[in-house]
């Protein structure tokens, strides 16, 4: 990737936006810890709602939030040091190298317009709203996880370490008068297109309250949204299944579980305490079930790549879309805190053939879509589907 102009007149070297993000995702970029506090402009930094990807970092380093690769894809900041790609600051350009290539200069998310308003319990939009990928505003409910408060978390997952360190600032309760409020806010406020509402949550101690108490938040603000647009809500299932409907009921348009792994074995080794208190099978069904009450293709199962072999994710592709559900994938990254902190990502070469994969299986099925209408950080979903990888 040599750039022909040198540092001193410096001209983007080609490479697709999609591509660029699979090696991004694959081997993380290098880079000072405190090397975006000098930039003076405005951007959506990350207020580490669920993971906290990159080692010693805390919302005072003002890391972006996702970076802008181009054509309108989006890809984590993953810090990792001794990675082939670098991010240079000059002034106020941040600029991407490969080596001694310079790539592309990279622009960074804007801030959401309606940061800085207060809602009127005190609290600050930032601390409240969940924003993902770069634009997508929600909430994340129940930020902590009972299998982790149980000693059996998922081996990826640092929700617990994340939410009592770099994402202490962030919101743990939600009264329904706020979240109304709130969502008048962000809604009402111009700045972006909102094409859906993201709600998730984490893990309750009973999973049959915490369906009946999310959907009263989700009711909320189906209530408050002038106009009504797409609300979407990934949680657990209820262990009794005829609670699913409870979120259609009060305004969900779609709904995701994150069954993680196909593999059996696999899911009771990387997944304990769903695979205790849950229940592989139980997944399987509420699955189906969320298909039944959401209609064909607005259940999504949940996966993470790198964490089972192609083989057996396929199968687990083929076995939602075979029932009318509809996949989402995550690309495995090692977050501090978690038990998988140390492992690898999977390979660019295991990225890229999953990516062709999961095209071939989106022509066979057509109906399929992504969860979201835009590209998200950690996901290669609605590249895939946009036809990127063809």
């Amino acid at each position: 990737m040599a750039n022909a102009q040198g540092a001193a007149g410096f001209r983007p070297v080609q490479v697709a936006p999609a591509r660029l993000k699979v090696s991004l995702l694959s081997q993380g970029v290098d880079f000072p810890l405190d090397g975006f506090a000098s930039i003076r402009r405005p951007f959506y930094d990350n207020h580490y709602v669920y993971g906290r990807t990159s080692r010693g970092a805390l919302r005072s380093h003002r890391l972006p939030q996702v970076f802008k690769l181009g054509g309108g894809v989006v890809s984590a900041v993953l810090r990792r040091e001794g990675s082939p790609w670098k991010v240079r600051i000059d002034g106020e350009r941040v600029l991407l190298l490969h080596g001694a290539d310079e790539v592309l200069e990279l622009e960074l998310p804007e801030r959401p317009a309606y940061f800085g308003k207060i809602l009127s319990n005190g609290q600050r939009m930032e601390d409240f709203v969940s924003v993902a990928g770069e634009a997508t505003p929600g909430f994340f409910l129940h930020p902590d996880c009972h299998y982790s408060s149980e000693g059996v978390p998922c081996g990826f997952c640092s929700l617990h370490h994340t939410r009592s360190t770099a994402g202490k600032a962030m919101a743990e309760t939600f009264p329904l008068d706020a979240v109304a409020e709130a969502t008048a806010i962000l809604q009402r406020t111009p700045w972006k297109d909102i094409p859906v509402i993201f709600i998730s949550t984490g893990t309750f101690p009973d999973s049959d309250e915490g369906a009946r108490s999310t959907s009263n938040v989700v009711s909320a603000i189906y209530t408050a949204l002038q106009p009504k647009i797409p609300i979407h809500v990934l949680t657990m299932p209820p262990h009794s299944l005829d609670l699913i409907g409870l979120y259609r009921e009060a305004g969900a348009t779609s709904i995701a579980f994150n069954l993680e792994v196909f593999d059996r074995a696999r899911f009771e080794e990387i997944c304990p305490g769903k695979h205790r208190m849950y229940g592989y099978e139980r997944l399987l069904a509420a699955l189906e079930r969320a298909a039944e009450v959401f209609g064909a293709n607005n259940a999504f199962g949940g996966f993470v790549w790198g964490l089972e072999s192609e083989e057996s994710l396929l199968d687990g592709y083929r076995w939602c879309l075979d029932r009318g559900i509809s996949v989402s994938s995550n690309v495995f990254h090692a977050d501090q805190g978690s038990l998988f902190a140390q492992r690898k990502h999977p390979s660019e070469s295991e990225i890229f053939s999953l990516c062709g994969a999961q095209t071939e299986l989106y022509k066979r099925y057509p109906a399929a879509r992504s969860i979201f209408s835009a590209s998200m950080r950690s996901t290669l979903d609605w590249e895939i589907h946009r036809g990127d990888f063809r």
